[in-house]
């Protein structure tokens, strides 16, 4: 019985002890889960960065190659769930306005025929607004901004969904060959679409 306090004392630093080591080893795999968490983080935002990089290039080179004045992707977000339509990559030439203010969370029911024709048609060129663009809110956007002739490409990915479309503009009527605007935009198309980045706000 003399004894008895000795050993609760005892047990009781080795109870301390075990608890102590249980939560050193559990604060060390949760710092390990954290390190691993930021590094898949910052991984995934450096493949994004490097893939955005890729579209701009690939929307440059079409503008440069085709001659247009604007040259834009609209996609619709957010995936899984759309609803809506954005644009965040663009390239234009100096002087011309941008599309990017006007087509922002813009809601797919207000041009719900255009998304339709958007997402159902591989290639599409449009000669002549007024005649060809039967949605009026599309027809209205696209006038308002200068377009006077579009070439669209549709984007898929690996499930053959809409990711989005490559819009090529021209603020004034241009004498260009289909096939050779067919053959850019497939090119630029096969470049992107695996590696579109999601519209994120």
């Amino acid at each position: 019985m003399e004894n008895l306090p000795a050993i609760i004392s005892a047990l009781g630093t080795i109870i301390a002890a075990y608890f102590a080591y249980n939560q050193y080893t559990k604060n060390k795999l949760t710092d390990l889960k954290v390190a691993q968490l930021e590094a898949e983080q910052s991984e995934r935002q450096r493949r994004r960065s490097d893939n955005s990089a890729i579209v701009h290039g690939e929307l440059w080179e079409i503008l440069h190659e085709l001659k247009a004045d604007r040259v834009y992707i609209v996609q619709p977000h957010p995936l899984g769930n759309e609803s809506m339509i954005s644009i965040y990559f663009e390239s234009k030439r100096k002087g011309v306005e941008s599309m990017k203010p006007r087509v922002h969370n813009l809601k797919m029911c207000d041009v719900a025929k255009f998304c339709s024709e958007l997402a159902s048609h591989l290639f599409w060129a449009i000669r002549d607004i007024d005649a060809e663009v039967d949605d009026r809110y599309a027809k209205s956007l696209l006038s308002a901004c200068g377009t006077s002739q579009v070439i669209i490409k549709r984007l898929s990915d690996n499930t053959h969904d809409w990711v989005g479309s490559i819009f090529c503009e021209f603020t004034t009527p241009t004498d260009i060959d289909p096939e050779v605007a067919r053959a850019t935009l497939h090119q630029a198309a096969q470049n992107i679409q695996y590696i579109l980045p999601q519209y994120v706000e």
